[in-house]
């Protein structure tokens, strides 16, 4: 067919596209491309209900890389014939090659919807997953050919997993009592999906889980509306994310501002003492894990969330930060909705979730770490989220944070604040050091919760052990006596010179700077008449050791009190219905008291 017979045509019907479209094509084949683009550039958008039109102008388009107008005519060729395959998989070719993955993406999954025997859609849906670093996905759609390495690489050894971590976990993310979901990929799109399971999560699902070999989702609701677990998200907004999804690099950076504000989310939760845990989702995505002493109504940790929002800086303009709520909104009700459990695979990048110290880095090793993970008590979720502001704090203030007796203790003690110091640190505490605080800070807070504030700074902290050990205490304090005996060095070098009214024959301890009832009356001060005689000297040595200390701290008072009455003057001075008074004689000074 030549330009003129087709030049003919034009001047007979010159309102049919197809016959502009003829000429340009065989303009094109004559190597006349001036003419042929020309032609394509005035006549494509001539109105036409023949999708294979549109369909061959975009094709013209792409030949003179026009990238623009042709995506404008393979839609207006979809518009008129949405299954069109092969509009389809030109149209995801040409976004693909404009680096527009995402929408590539979106019209490969059609192309292989209504073909599912596409192989070239397959192929590059493959190469498109594997741009925007969906390993995973692209794996089940084309898997790659392993290659050969020489040498042995590093051997990897799959850690024991025992029922003491399934355990653990499965207390940590109690939801629902009947039902999962195990994430999927699609074999013929590489979608992600969660496949919903009719039944309960047993040991043997999260060791497979926790070993990489399926992806278990939870539901956090359970059945009387509670939660025992809750979540933030930091994720890159969808827009930004799908706009540079061939840029990486800025991407990567956009993926490490995640990982800083949810790290400062974290910081802050520290500092309103509520125990929060960052992780990265192995995807563009970082989560803050709160967990709940008690089943708690989905409401109100909704406003607890809330509430801290409100008391956190904002994210940068292209992040986002939203909870990770057990239901979405559908129609005029909610659906519940799976939530992909940490420590696992996941499968559109392979790259396992994976909790973060407080410099963003994995934790060394993620199944004892579970073992550190701290509740949040009743009692804290009504007080903490009272706080109206956050501001960076140091130790001491994180005393001062704490509930009035323990932080009264601590400022009165000073081996209990010394204590408190070391564990802040992150030292590791002795044996002795530690019941020297459950038995000073376990009493007087009986929640526990400034317990395990105090200790999970620890490196062998253990939640469960350290609450099973508080539930287990004894009513009655340590004693300062007993403090000695445990720590001596340490009573030694930072002093401990307590005075205390003993009246009522309790013995002296630090609790008695903070609530003298919790002290009970020392038995050595009420001997029964028919005590053997080994007790009755056990007893007299114990007050004659505390007689001792009394003695020693008395003089250091008395030497301290004898400087400050010369240099003021005085001689006596009076305390409500006491009075003390110095005498001093020829060779000593003597203190005497004198009721007023």
């Amino acid at each position: 067919m030549n330009t003129q017979s087709i030049q003919n045509r034009i001047k007979t019907d010159p309102y049919n596209p197809r016959h502009y479209l003829e000429l340009a094509e065989v303009y094109l084949d004559e190597g006349n491309e001036g003419k042929a683009r020309d032609i394509v550039v005035r006549r494509r958008n001539m109105p036409s209900d023949d999708p294979v039109i549109h369909r061959n102008w975009a094709v013209l388009c792409e030949e003179f890389g026009m990238a623009r107008q042709a995506i404008e005519s393979y839609q207006r060729a979809l518009k008129l014939a949405p299954r069109d395959t092969d509009a389809l998989y030109r149209l995801a070719l040409l976004f693909a090659d404009i680096g527009h993955y995402e929408k590539s993406i979106r019209y490969l999954k059609k192309t292989i919807k209504y073909d599912p025997d596409h192989q070239e859609a397959k192929r590059l849906l493959a190469d498109d997953y594997r741009a925007i670093g969906l390993e995973g996905s692209a794996e089940v759609l084309e898997p790659k050919a392993k290659k050969l390495t020489p040498g042995t690489p590093p051997r990897y050894f799959t850690p024991p997993i025992t029922e003491e971590h399934t355990g653990i976990f499965l207390n940590l993310f109690a939801g629902r009592e009947i039902g999962y979901a195990v994430q999927e990929v699609d074999p013929t799109t590489g979608q992600i999906s969660y496949s919903y399971c009719e039944a309960p999560l047993t040991h043997d699902l999260i060791a497979s889980h926790l070993l990489g070999e399926i992806t278990l989702a939870g539901y956090p609701l359970r059945s009387d509306n509670t939660e025992q677990y809750a979540a933030l998200s930091v994720n890159i907004q969808p827009g930004v994310l799908e706009d540079n999804l061939k840029n990486k690099g800025y991407l990567a950076y956009l993926k490490e501002k995640t990982k800083d504000h949810v790290l400062a989310l974290s910081r802050c939760a520290q500092q309103l003492n509520l125990p929060a845990y960052p992780e990265d989702t192995g995807w563009y995505e970082h989560r803050l894990w709160f967990f709940f002493r008690n089943p708690t109504h989905f409401l109100k940790i909704k406003r607890f969330i809330t509430a801290f929002l409100e008391k956190v800086p904002l994210p940068d303009g292209n992040l986002t930060v939203e909870p990770v709520l057990a239901t979405k909104p559908v129609g005029i009700g909610w659906v519940e909705r799976p939530t992909m459990l940490p420590l696992g695979v996941h499968k559109a990048t392979l790259y396992r979730s994976l909790f973060l110290d407080g410099d963003g880095r994995p934790e060394g090793e993620q199944l004892k770490y579970l073992k550190k993970i701290r509740k949040i008590t009743p009692k804290a979720i009504q007080e903490r989220c009272r706080t109206r502001s956050v501001n960076v704090i140091g130790l001491d203030a994180k005393m001062e944070d704490m509930p009035y007796p323990v932080s009264t203790l601590a400022g009165k003690c000073a081996i209990v604040k010394e204590l408190i110091h070391k564990a802040f640190a992150g030292r590791v505490l002795r044996r002795e050091e530690k019941v020297i605080l459950f038995y000073t800070v376990g009493i007087a807070d009986r929640d526990g919760d400034s317990l395990h504030c105090i200790l999970e700074n620890c490196p062998d902290y253990h939640y469960a052990k350290v609450e099973r050990q508080f539930q287990r205490l004894q009513p009655n304090p340590i004693s300062c006596l007993k403090i000695r005996e445990l720590i001596p060095e340490l009573t030694a070098s930072v002093g401990c010179n307590c005075a205390f009214d003993l009246r009522g024959g309790k013995y002296p301890s630090p609790l008695l700077h903070v609530n003298p009832h919790l002290v009970p009356a020392a038995e050595e001060f009420l001997p029964a008449a028919n005590l053997p005689v080994r007790e009755v000297a056990r007893r007299y040595v114990n007050l004659r050791r505390q007689s001792e200390e009394i003695k020693r701290a008395m003089m250091r008072l008395e030497s301290v009190l004898d400087r400050q009455f010369s240099k003021k003057k005085i001689n006596h001075i009076k305390l409500r219905d006491i009075k003390v008074r110095r005498i001093t004689e020829k060779d000593h000074t003597r203190w005497e008291l004198e009721r007023c």
